[in-house]
């Protein structure tokens, strides 16, 4: 569904179901990705009858307007857009940059979200000197460091289920959908985002840490560090699975997604 946000025109894949008796999803793709890593949970919620929305940010997938360069804007924007859908309340789930969008969202909102998912998440969350570099001269071995670092090696030979689909080359092929620009302008935005733990312990929310146990990028360790500093916190770990957790485990992850967003 599109509709209008601060005069642009945005995207957000689901739908919203008036008679639904449980607060809506929302799911935020994390840098350089938009809605359509959230394919699979976005098509159980709408079979089993549950609003649910996996938007677009701005400039990123079918979404107009231009790139936000901080997580604070970005929780913001989400905020105006829940406002424009006139929802009040909601279940929200995040993964990576969008685990800290997330994050910031539901620290800064007092009750509005009342289950919080955050995948792949750490608070500060440091990315390298040489990734933003390439990322910034938009290189292609940015997106060769974020698909090497940000995979179990099971998913670096191939790993899918599904027979004839690479789970990185996949990846792949959504990073380099990307304006330019973008890669560059998230990842800048994960590494100066200094408030995460103060957000943290402001958030009211059920919260579920959801970690891959082989990831580089955010590792357990940091997102047990993270959940110490939020009041309801319980953090679940997918086996044999790095950062890109929808897609190297989407069974293990979507299950875990569903408990925590009851």
């Amino acid at each position: 569904m599109y509709i209008e946000v601060d005069g642009h025109k945005v995207f957000a894949a689901g739908k919203l179901i008036q008679d639904s008796p449980q607060a809506p999803v929302i799911l935020i793709h994390g840098a350089a990705m938009d809605h359509s890593v959230w394919a699979m949970h976005t098509r159980y919620f709408m079979h089993v009858r549950r609003s649910v929305l996996a938007l677009d940010l701005p400039a990123h997938g079918r979404s107009e307007g231009d790139a936000l360069a901080s997580i604070e804007a970005m929780a913001t924007w989400v905020s105006l857009f829940l406002d424009s859908c006139d929802i009040d309340t909601v279940a929200v789930a995040g993964h990576s940059m969008g685990a800290l969008v997330a994050l910031e969202l539901a620290g800064s909102s007092g009750n509005r979200v009342s289950k919080l998912a955050l995948l792949g998440a750490s608070a500060p969350m440091p990315v390298s000197e040489q990734l933003l570099e390439a990322a910034r001269d938009e290189r292609p071995e940015a997106r060769d460091m974020m698909m090497l670092w940000g995979h179990a090696f099971a998913a670096q030979l191939g790993g899918n289920p599904v027979a004839g689909i690479h789970i990185m080359n996949t990846a792949t092929r959504l990073l380099e959908r990307a304006r330019p620009g973008i890669l560059y302008n998230d990842l800048n935005a994960c590494n100066d985002y200094e408030c995460g733990t103060e957000s943290a312990a402001r958030i009211a929310a059920k919260t579920t840490l959801i970690c891959g146990a082989e990831d580089k990028m955010t590792p357990y360790r940091a997102g047990r560090e993270l959940a110490g500093f939020i009041v309801d916190c319980s953090i679940e770990v997918v086996a044999d699975c790095g950062h890109i957790l929808m897609s190297e485990q989407p069974e293990q992850t979507h299950r875990m997604l569903l408990t925590a967003l009851g």
